[in-house]
């Protein structure tokens, strides 16, 4: 696991599920508990309860549907129970956040559509129950929420570079500035809460083009089914020129999981009508889709051509007939979109939901009159950008006194003509000229604050990796073990480090020269760091030594994991000059106990370790 990785699973800032589905999750922990225990605390979430209850039935394939929440648990079992509340607790909890370029919304919808794909598609491929299959679907994309939460700032620059320019996949953007990937986070998370490896090892790989699995195995099964859910939730909300190709690769792929062209059309409607449901359900927005033979044929009639956006006014006048013929004057050859309003209450109301860009009040409004509701918006941020313009029955200086005193844009009597009150909306319309361009300066002030964000955690990253083999530094390594140290304090579970060094280096660059050298290291330090097991953090310390950190393993443990390294190494083949070589190393092994007094003494018991490898000959482990 990269130090990235460790450092946010040790932070507070990735997505977690609270309340009820935490009760959840640590509930069904217990080797003895119970259905009923589970039900007891499901059910004082109403509705979290009501949605399994909707799930139990979706995947239910008995006739009687399922009525209460304890027959639901019964039939979903407790590991999809649990897995259902995480999921669903996370859309509650993360529907917004502050990475400006992240569709929030827009990613449930997506993650939603899949996970019914997902389902639908379990019931005709039985690799799994449909339930699982669901928040499978739901939760496959979950390193990209985690990655716009922990690091808003800066994932707001990568997802503006790849929407910009989508060549690159945005996993590669994600590693380059972040140094980790929406798959591998998400897979991380997925597994510390519980979901089964055999769920997360395609999650991690079902992007790639071409995964390693046999043709008939289980996972390739599941791969497919993550394709054709993902590619079935782009659909989904592609636009309208999109959907024919998008229709025609789905159904291709779809073959290779046996779904004829002829029952495609069909299937999709269906998951479509359940997303829409779904999405009423949950209050996530959806599309409403033309039947996917429509689409596929690509008959969608051409999209309108965009227009100026319009202004929207808030016309708030106690007097029907007055109200009426100001709205007539406004929306008199012209696109403003016109929101009447009969009293001042009516007419804040109304202005805090549509968020206008002008308001014609009256003097004389029932309940908060023109001035008190000038004053009313003034109080608050969205007010303060709105331009008013306060009428009257009367005309003179004393109103317009009142007007400006009150906080208004402007005066205008009742008896305005159609001309006067363009001219006074001009203002209003370079007022939100003005506001629009210093929102776009704004903007970019932030993206240039972004972009300075991103090159100090560059820098930052620099820091703490090894420029030749790019693993982390014995500076990182130095934080990462301490860390594990405090770990391990805090737990009581034990620690191990190997030591390892590269057996007659100094032979290799006297014989080919530093730059065969410097390749054996970058290739030693690959071969590490794939072969190291998940939890472990692979560090290069200096010269030919590397560093080897291993959370909660026992000596003996730590030792079976060093000679798998040594044998997977000894048997690897490295071309140096003109032939490949086998590369042997050294492996010193300790283990943290009572009397180790910190971590400098614990990887001194290791050196020490390493040591008597290679007196004893070399290319051996050794443990202290």
């Amino acid at each position: 696991m990269s130090l990235q990785l460790e450092q946010l699973k040790l932070s507070d800032q990735l997505p977690s599920p609270r309340g009820v589905a935490l009760a959840v999750l640590e509930l069904s922990r217990r080797d003895n508990v119970t259905l009923g225990e589970i039900a007891k605390v499901v059910q004082t979430d109403p509705a979290l309860s009501s949605r399994l209850i909707k799930l139990a039935n979706a995947g239910s394939q008995i006739a009687r549907p399922v009525v209460s929440l304890q027959e639901a648990v019964v039939r979903l079992g407790i590991a999809s129970v649990r897995q259902l509340a995480l999921g669903f607790s996370l859309l509650d909890q993360y529907r917004a956040g502050r990475c400006t370029a992240f569709d929030y919304q827009g990613y449930w919808s997506h993650s939603l559509l899949m996970g019914l794909a997902m389902q639908a598609l379990a019931d005709r491929v039985r690799v799994a129950a449909p339930d699982e299959m669901f928040i499978c679907g739901l939760l496959a994309q979950i390193g990209r929420l985690a990655l716009a939460t922990a690091y808003p700032v800066e994932y707001d620059v990568v997802l503006k570079a790849w929407q910009a320019d989508t060549s690159q996949p945005l996993s590669a953007r994600e590693r380059t500035v972040l140094a980790t990937d929406h798959n591998e986070l998400g897979t991380v998370m997925l597994s510390d809460w519980g979901i089964p490896k055999v769920f997360t090892d395609p999650l991690l790989h079902y992007e790639e083009t071409a995964p390693g699995h046999s043709q008939d195995s289980r996972s390739n099964s599941m791969l497919l089914m993550l394709r054709l859910a993902h590619r079935l939730a782009d659909l989904g909300l592609a636009s309208e020129e999109a959907r024919p190709l998008l229709a025609q690769e789905w159904i291709s792929l779809a073959e290779k999981l046996d779904v004829k062209p002829e029952v495609a059309g069909p299937f999709i409607d269906e998951v479509i009508a359940s997303w829409r449901e779904w999405g009423t359900m949950l209050k996530i927005p959806t599309v409403a889709l033309p039947p996917f033979e429509e689409m596929s044929r690509g008959t969608a009639p051409p999209a309108a051509e965009e227009e100026d956006t319009p202004l929207r006014i808030v016309v708030a006048d106690g007097n029907a007939f007055s109200r009426r013929k100001t709205m007539a004057l406004l929306v008199e050859n012209s696109a403003h979109i016109v929101y009447p309003a009969d009293n001042g209450n009516t007419a804040l109301a109304l202005a805090m939901e549509v968020l206008p860009h002008v308001i014609i009040a009256h003097y004389n409004l029932p309940g908060l009159d023109g001035t008190e509701l000038c004053q009313a918006l003034r109080e608050t941020e969205d007010g303060k950008r709105m331009y008013i313009l306060l009428m009257s029955d009367e005309h003179g200086e004393d109103q317009l006194v009142r007007a400006y005193e009150a906080g208004a844009d402007g005066y205008a009597p009742s008896t305005i003509s159609a001309k006067g009150l363009r001219t006074r909306l001009q203002a209003a319309q370079h007022l939100v000229e003005l506001q629009n361009a210093w929102e776009k300066d704004r903007a970019q002030l932030r993206q240039t604050a972004a972009e300075l964000a991103v090159a100090n955690r560059r820098l930052a990253n620099a820091a703490l990796t090894d420029l030749l083999t790019g693993l982390p530094n014995r500076r990182a390594a130095r934080d990462q073990l301490q860390q594990a140290w405090s770990t391990a304090d805090r737990s009581s579970q034990p620690l191990s480090v190997m030591v390892i060094d590269v057996d007659h280096f100094k032979q290799i660059n006297d014989t080919y020269g530093h730059a065969a050298g410097d390749m054996v290291l970058r290739e030693v330090a690959e071969v590490l760091r794939v072969s190291a097991r998940r939890g472990d953090s692979v560090c290069r310390i200096g010269g030919e030594e590397f560093l080897v950190i291993c959370p909660n393993t026992d000596i003996k443990s730590a030792l079976q994991s060093a000679e798998r390294l040594r044998t997977t190494l000894a048997t690897h083949r490295i071309a140096i000059g003109q032939s490949p070589h086998s590369i042997t190393i050294s492996v010193g092994v300790a283990s943290r106990h009572a009397k180790t007094a910190d971590i400098d003494a614990l990887v001194s018991l290791a050196d020490q370790a390493l040591y008597a490898a290679k007196q004893a000959g070399r290319n051996r482990s050794c443990a202290r």
